[in-house]
């Protein structure tokens, strides 16, 4: 099987690094912050400390423990304190033996006389860049983990500011490119065709940073049998209305509704509080993340129904604990939950479903408490334009002011629905906004996240001009009129709160059937048509494998009373489209053969979305990929989740939040933790000394003698029944 994103990074920096420095021996890896973000987002600290590395440590720990015998692994980004505590530490009395040195992107030229002016140079045997300086989260995304730069797109002190951040986003992304061995065609959104949006700077900016990586590179691209990808350029304008919405699969809502810090979920269990990453080595986890809540619920149900059925000892052992004819925990969470406390030698087992039962029943408190099934019902109606059963909608004030009185809906909440409905309306009256945020009663900061949403393009008011963008084939009404008189589509999700298609994967599935409109994504360079291949092609629909069987289906049984949000919608035949669940919002696994690589099928798409990515655009990335077996990858400037969009929105217009603290924060914190944590993905230096593991002094052993020469490289309505799958 061809390798993924994730993959690639870690073979890149294990072979290319940590098995390519000092080979065989002993050796100290000294990290900055934001190099061991990437290392442990691409590799278990086991695989690094198995290649002989005694210890990880913090360059900027001014206290370090020298080892003058021993060679050491520099993993830093091409900055100037970076590459200054790298030079102050061979200044007098040297810390290491010799320094391998492995920068996570180019290096600057002017850094580079630096160290060749300074006493480390008699001590560096290895200078390498890595072109690694991005965040490969998952299998197809990547980021670049900067939230803030949010602000310095959309509200930049200066345009030379602008062009600066530009140009900075653009050599991250040649990282991202080069790792991939990718020479992209390059298009982005540009509706009025000026070459004036963010996404036109962005693309060209991008354009001359390879071209520029190419003539240095003479040896770049490599060869390759496939056709050269395509990269999209867009951002977050093209769809505001994505990070405001109520998204009710798996991923998306533990992150909209719960508090995590970064992919750690803390939760209580019987042993004490546990502390666990929700990331690839999470089987559940891969499997459920883009499945609809309610189908995710049932697949852990159906799991451990299967662990029972295929386990006599374990069945047995739950019969003596409860004295019943048959084993619980096939009925609802609460009831597996007990079940796995009657296992008590089972450990391995009720360490795969503790996580998620808690979580399910996390967010199950949270979707009852914050009144989610009203909400999200209304907000998906505004979305889509239509009612759940695709009736034209009247006056949506009416079912809207009774919630922005509601004192019992979170402001952030409120914010998000009078947001949707001004988008929605395409402008509303300036009298109606005022009477609406009176209803609302929302903080000075939030009435101001509102009119902030004008930077973003939206219009606020009915008599502004409406622009282009309102009217092209990608905007939030563009599929309304294709959808008039057709049937609902095989992939819809299907489930009346989670209507909404964000419009990256109308543009997704666009490019795999090469069909995506040229006068609103022009190219920069047209490739032949040979190395994107016709329109509508054929392998863009050719070999897909249907996924997995829907756990839903499976486990009708427990399906007692429906809230609207667990009701699924019903086709114009009057089939309920339950079997389509698994493939809108399934594992996300894409099938493939063993030796299979999707880029035969034709070219690698990579999108990337400047200003923040939401969950339910990774989602539907993965789907895409899986229906078209095309390769997609998507990235961005940071993973955004609603409440950081809406602190964002709050203070676009001051250039930035103004501490970690006025961060909005999720309705049900984690365990152990208080509101006033700072964000996700906030800024505290890593303790880099706790991930690193020591080993014994006596297995020690002083590295070789002999010097290995320098290599130098040229930079470049909510029902009482609770969810369905539960019985009360």
């Amino acid at each position: 099987m061809a390798p993924n994103l994730r993959e690639i990074v870690k073979k890149r920096i294990m072979s290319d690094m940590v098995q390519a420095a000092a080979p065989g021996k002993w050796k100290i890896m000294v990290v900055d912050p934001s190099a061991l973000k990437i290392l442990k987002t691409a590799c278990k600290m086991e695989d690094i400390i198995d290649e002989k590395v005694t210890v990880v440590e913090d360059i900027f720990n001014k206290s370090r423990q020298p080892y003058p015998t021993q060679d050491a692994i520099y993993f830093i980004s091409p900055n100037n304190e970076a590459v200054s505590a790298f030079i102050d530490d061979f200044k007098a009395k040297p810390m290491y033996a010799r320094a391998h040195v492995y920068c996570t992107a180019g290096l600057p030229d002017r850094l580079l006389q630096s160290i060749k002016r300074s006493p480390a140079l008699q001590y560096t045997k290895t200078l390498t860049e890595l072109n690694v300086d991005f965040l490969a989260v998952e299998p197809q995304v990547f980021t670049f983990d900067a939230p803030n730069k949010f602000f310095a797109f959309f509200n930049p002190p200066s345009a030379a500011h602008l062009n600066y951040e530009i140009e900075v986003i653009a050599k991250r992304l040649t990282s991202v490119l080069v790792t991939l061995g990718e020479y992209p065609f390059i298009r982005f959104y540009d509706p009025d065709g000026r070459r004036e949006t963010l996404s036109a700077k962005l693309g060209l900016a991008i354009q001359k940073e390879m071209d520029e990586y190419c003539r240095i590179e003479s040896d770049f691209p490599p060869q390759s049998p496939y056709p050269r990808a395509i990269l999209i350029v867009t951002d977050r304008t093209l769809d505001v209305m994505a990070p405001l919405l109520h998204e009710f699969t798996y991923q998306a809502m533990i992150y909209d509704l719960l508090t995590l810090d970064g992919n750690q979920y803390t939760y209580k269990s019987d042993e004490g509080v546990q502390k666990v990453m929700l990331d690839e080595s999470d089987a559940i986890w891969t499997q459920i993340r883009h499945q609809h809540f309610a189908d995710a619920s049932n697949h852990i149900l159906d799991s451990f129904k299967t662990f029972l059925e295929n386990n006599k000892a374990a069945a047995s052992s739950v019969r003596d604990q409860q004295s019943g004819n048959r084993p619980k925990g096939l009925d609802s969470l609460k009831e597996m939950q007990d079940t796995i406390s009657a296992l008590p030698q089972f450990q391995e087992l009720k360490k795969q479903f503790a996580v998620h039962i808690n979580i399910c029943r996390e967010c199950q408190s949270a979707f009852e408490e914050g009144k989610y099934s009203d909400i999200g019902a209304i907000e998906q109606d505004l979305a889509t334009g239509e009612s759940a059963d695709g009736k034209h909608l009247k006056d949506m004030m009416v079912a809207l002011v009774p919630l922005l009185d509601n004192t019992s809906v979170l402001n952030a909440d409120k914010l998000r629905l009078l947001a949707l409905y001004i988008i929605a309306q395409e402008g509303i009256q300036d009298d109606a906004r005022r009477r609406l945020l009176e209803h609302a009663r929302l903080s000075a900061e939030e009435s101001q996240g509102i009119t902030n949403l004008s930077i973003l393009g939206v219009r606020l008011s009915s008599r502004m001009q409406k622009t282009r963008e309102q009217k092209g084939r990608y905007t939030y009404w563009g599929h309304k009129l294709e959808k008039k008189g057709k049937k609902r589509r095989d992939d819809d999700m299907p489930y009346d709160l989670s209507r909404y298609i964000p419009i990256h994967k109308y543009i997704l599935e666009d490019q795999v059937e090469n069909c995506v409109d040229v006068a609103i994504f022009p190219w920069i360079k047209e490739p032949p048509p040979s190395d994107i291949g016709p329109a509508k092609a054929t392998w863009a629909r050719a070999g897909g494998v249907p996924a997995p069987g829907n756990t839903a289906s499976n486990s009708a049984s427990l399906r007692t009373t429906k809230p609207s949000w667990a009701q699924r919608r019903v086709t114009a035949s009057g089939s309920d489209t339950a079997s389509v669940a698994s493939t809108s919002s399934g594992s996300s696994s894409i099938t493939r053969g063993r030796d299979e690589d999707l880029r035969r099928n034709g070219p690698r798409v990579i999108l990337f979305i400047l200003g923040g990515i939401t969950y339910s655009e990774m989602r539907a990335a993965y789907e895409v990929m899986r229906k078209s077996q095309r390769e997609v990858i998507v990235g961005s400037t940071a993973i955004m989740t609603p409440s950081e969009f809406v602190d964002d929105i709050k203070w676009l217009d001051k250039g930035a939040v103004p501490s970690m603290a006025s961060r909005t924060q999720p309705r049900k914190p984690a365990y152990g933790e208080d509101r006033s944590s700072s964000k996700v993905g906030g800024g505290s230096r890593p303790q880099v000394g706790e991930v690193g593991k020591a080993v014994p002094q006596a297995e020690r052993v002083s590295p070789s003698s002999s010097p290995r020469t320098a290599r130098m490289v040229k930079p470049p309505p909510r029902s009482a029944g609770g969810f369905s799958m539960f019985k009360r």
